[in-house]
């Protein structure tokens, strides 16, 4: 057993000091912190915070209502001329972004005017009318007004009560549970890729005859699992300290709303946890076997995208899972090792997946884990017997005595 440590902190060393490691571990913090970045820098470049003035030809906007106070998003200042030339001149100075004409017989005539150097923020248009429109029910009490004007609320409720999607915009908590296994995701397929190809390395160096004669079949394969596993919850850790500081940093420091309004549902979490990490022990192991089978680096690259391609088909099925998000494709899929990661993150969004399904994907896949780590050994033992021919797949299924004689003739 410490022969078996050892290769396993020989192994983990050599990994994570690799540059491909320091660049996977840092990869997908910094792709998610560009996206964001990237997506309010745009949002930013669409709205414009500059005061807008208006020349009320109607007397609609007399004695004009704020609209700051009407919800908690910041409202832009409108000021008001009493002539054209007045707001043309305003605008010409810069000290508004664009400036609107009501006609004389507004509300009948609603061709409304909007003048402007350089094209208003989306937010400008937005809050003008919205100004507008509480304006024009200055007759109704303050509730009525802001209500109108706020617009609809709803709340979409799932028939179990469980689960409430608001319609205005959806929040980042609803896609918690997909994200954490967008993550998973990732982590399987980078740890075990960092394992196939170790492993290659050590058949192309010969470094793997020296273990032959340390460690067991057993031991040798169990110290793979355990470094992949290692690098993986590395990597996880890191990932989860980015993240945290990543909401500190962007709830207290840049004021963002929708990082402050996270909520987390342990049990969801807890569920994609459950169903992934045997999915993560599968794919280790059945990539260690596959490792173990075929010949070449060329071979390996071939094999790579077949997980891939998996891991993704509940993409394919979003639309049917959706519209039965508790049907048999659904369940099917919640099952099977690897795909089971963003189906249940999927799911999560949507329903609370009842626990006996949970219990029932753990247990299925632990099985085909046990499979795989046999597969790996017994393909680890045939290798052991022989230099320079592959390992044909009816030959794992062959009994050892007769693998052994037919290697001696």
């Amino acid at each position: 057993m410490r022969k078996m440590w050892l290769a396993v902190r020989h192994e983990y060393i050599k990994n994570v000091r690799q540059k491909s490691f320091l660049i996977a571990l840092f990869s997908l913090p910094l792709f998610i912190g560009l996206s964001v970045g990237l997506g309010m820098f745009i949002g930013s470049q669409e709205n414009n915070s500059a005061a807008v003035g208006y020349v009320d030809n109607s007397g609609v906007l007399d004695n004009p209502i704020a609209i700051s106070g009407i919800s908690d998003r910041e409202r832009i200042e409108f000021v008001q001329y009493f002539d054209e030339s007045e707001a043309q001149e305003a605008l010409k100075a810069n000290n508004i972004q664009a400036y609107f004409v009501l006609p004389r017989d507004y509300p009948e005539n609603k061709d409304i005017g909007l003048f402007f150097t350089d094209e208003p923020g989306e937010n400008a248009i937005r809050d003008f009318y919205d100004f507008l429109q509480l304006n024009l029910l200055s007759g109704y009490q303050p509730e009525i007004r802001n209500r109108v004007t706020m617009g609809s609320n709803s709340i979409l409720r799932t028939p179990d009560g469980l689960r409430e999607f608001p319609d205005n915009e959806p929040s980042v908590s609803m896609f918690l549970p997909l994200i954490v296994s967008f993550g998973f995701v990732l982590l399987l397929l980078i740890s075990s890729g960092f394992l196939m190809s170790g492993f290659l390395d050590e058949k192309s160096n010969r470094t793997i005859e020296l273990l032959v004669t340390s460690l067991s079949p057993a031991q040798f394969v169990g110290s793979k699992l355990v470094t992949v596993l290692a690098i993986g919850l590395t990597m996880l850790a890191t990932w989860i300290v980015v993240g945290v500081v990543a909401f500190i940093v962007g709830s207290n420091l840049l004021d963002l709303a929708w990082m402050r309004d996270i909520t987390l549902n342990w049990r969801d979490i807890l569920t994609v946890v459950a169903v992934a990490l045997p999915s993560y022990m599968f794919a280790a192991a059945l990539m260690l076997a596959i490792g173990l089978i075929i010949g070449d680096n060329q071979e390996a690259e071939s094999v790579g995208p077949l997980f891939f391609l998996v891991a993704f088909i509940p993409l394919w099925f979003a639309v049917p899972i959706a519209r039965e998000i508790n049907g048999s494709l659904a369940i099917i899929l919640s099952v099977i090792p690897i795909a089971s990661l963003l189906t249940v993150g999927f799911r999560s969004m949507f329903i609370q997946i009842p626990l006996w399904q949970v219990l029932s994907s753990v247990a299925f896949q632990l099985l085909l884990v046990a499979g795989a780590l046999w597969l790996a050994i017994r393909t680890f033992r045939i290798g052991m017997l022989r230099t320079g021919k592959r390992i044909r797949w009816d030959e794992l299924f062959t009994r050892h005595k007769d693998l052994a004689h037919e290697e001696g003739r």
